[in-house]
């Protein structure tokens, strides 16, 4: 695996501002509100789709405003492998948008949701290792911000820490070592294994809503 690291920027004011068809708003579904992650119901696709939004790559036919953030230059299938990488932004609403979602939210009050959120920006990097007969989860990091110049800070220190890993170093003693994490928890084996190489914790999520 050779880890290479895009050229994707995170965007500084992730505001919807642009109102969409009434009539659209009041027939698409509000179920399915992400309120930890980046994941779009269909009225918030409304609005990002008016609003040029580019919700083009599909994680998983996920829809969200998502970039990649690290590729793998070898394409590697077995030892170490990029599960997935990505950039996230979660845009908030403004302007025509926010006084039409106000003046609906009467007819239609899950719309209040919409006027809860808050930007946010996040990254997330996913490596498992694949042998004959098995895998496991090597690393994976997911990390959120509420502050745009903290998230592009965080993301450059954490892109020179990723840069100096030996993961298949790490792969032969983590496995030497699997007594310590093989009995914890989803949450708690990750910890671990992000702690193995020098991280404080695994997932450090936000909630959308303000």
């Amino acid at each position: 695996m050779k880890l290479v690291e895009s050229q994707n920027k995170f965007i500084e004011l992730p505001y919807i501002t642009q109102a969409v068809c009434d009539t659209e708003v009041i027939l698409a579904s509000m179920q399915y509100f992400d309120k930890d992650g980046y994941e779009l119901n269909h009225v918030e696709q409304l609005y990002h789709n008016h609003h040029n939004v580019d919700l083009s790559h599909d994680f998983l036919y996920h829809k969200a405003n998502h970039v990649p953030w690290y590729t793998d230059a070898d394409h590697s299938v077995h030892g170490v492998v990029l599960d997935h990488s990505m950039m996230m932004q979660r845009w908030a609403y403004t302007g025509a948008a926010r006084k039409q979602i106000e003046r609906l939210a009467k007819q239609k009050p899950e719309l209040n949701k919409l006027l809860s959120v808050r930007p946010k920006w996040g990254f997330d990097l996913s490596i498992d290792y694949v042998y004959e007969g098995g895998a496991f989860e090597l690393f994976h990091i997911e990390y959120d911000y509420y502050d745009y110049a903290e998230a592009v800070d965080e993301k450059a220190y954490y892109e020179e820490v990723i840069s100096t890993i030996d993961w298949q170093g790490g792969v032969d003693d983590i496995l030497r070592r699997k007594s310590e994490w093989k009995h914890l928890c989803s949450d708690d084996q990750a910890d671990w294994k992000v702690q193995y190489f020098g991280f404080k914790r695994a997932f450090d999520n936000r909630k959308v809503f303000i």
